[in-house]
């Protein structure tokens, strides 16, 4: 009996050390009786505090890079594409809320090669006196099926927006990128790239631009972001108290170069 009883013990360890055993179309499983022999709640309590202390490091070099809020008076501009219009509505209510100057120009079906060859942004950010920049740009190429194609005039752009704080604001895709949103994040300053791929638009019949109400909410959204970003300024929401805001829009036809 104890023979037997020998025999069955040693035969369950080892079985509990080997890997499945598959007999036809059955398969024996092994017990955990290995893991649970060979565990070692020590080192695994040291790999556990290893893995706390990875985790807070991370989150203290994430606080350490919040930079405090630029509280002084800003001469923003805002350009861009075709989606620009309704984004200058409501960032325009921002500024003025928060004792900024707004100005912003609207190009129709512009591009990051139009803008780099133009030379207009280096000339409208003399023109406006600007001290922060925002950028829309990147809808009208969504298509591209390479876009490391277009990096250079992205480094083009922001090279003529010079030392000045900017924020790219991503295109509201409508549809996947081949890699578009990430070439141009790539291309930004960390903390100066607001991807809007994969938000929620309400967008017109054509079922490209986001409409007006939309586009607000857009911008409530980089103003909440905003704190996360490189250089945040003040951009606290707008009262109903605020009353008619007047955007300074210009609009550049899409046959302008």
């Amino acid at each position: 009996m104890w023979f037997l009883l020998a025999t069955s013990l040693i035969v369950f360890i080892l079985m509990s050390f080997a890997d499945d055993i598959s007999i036809g179309v059955y398969t024996v499983r092994k017990a955990p009786f290995a893991e649970t022999l060979l565990s070692d709640p020590e080192r695994e309590a040291r790999e556990a505090a290893v893995a706390d202390s990875i985790l807070q490091v991370a989150r203290e070099e994430l606080q350490a890079r919040k930079v405090e809020v630029d509280s002084t008076p800003q001469s923003i501009l805002l350009i861009g594409d075709s989606m620009t219009m309704n984004l200058a509505l409501r960032l325009a209510e921002y500024a003025k809320a928060n004792g900024h100057i707004f100005n912003a120009v609207n190009w129709d079906s512009s591009g990051t090669v139009k803008w780099a060859k133009s030379g207009h942004v280096a000339e409208f950010v003399k023109e406006f006196g600007a001290t922060y920049v925002f950028i829309s740009l990147g809808a009208n190429e969504l298509y591209l099926k390479n876009p490391a194609t277009h990096r250079h005039f992205v480094d083009t752009i922001i090279s003529q927006v010079g030392d000045r704080p900017y924020v790219w604001i991503g295109p509201p895709n409508w549809k996947e990128d081949e890699g578009l949103n990430d070439m141009i994040e790539a291309a930004c300053a960390p903390g100066s790239y607001f991807r809007s791929a994969g938000m929620e638009f309400k967008r017109k019949k054509d079922g490209i631009h986001p409409t007006r109400e939309s586009s607000a909410l857009w911008i409530d959204s980089i103003a909440r972001w905003m704190p996360n970003s490189s250089h945040p300024i003040l951009l606290n929401a707008p009262t109903l108290e605020l009353g008619k805001v007047n955007a300074n829009i210009r609009y550049m036809k899409s046959t302008d170069k």
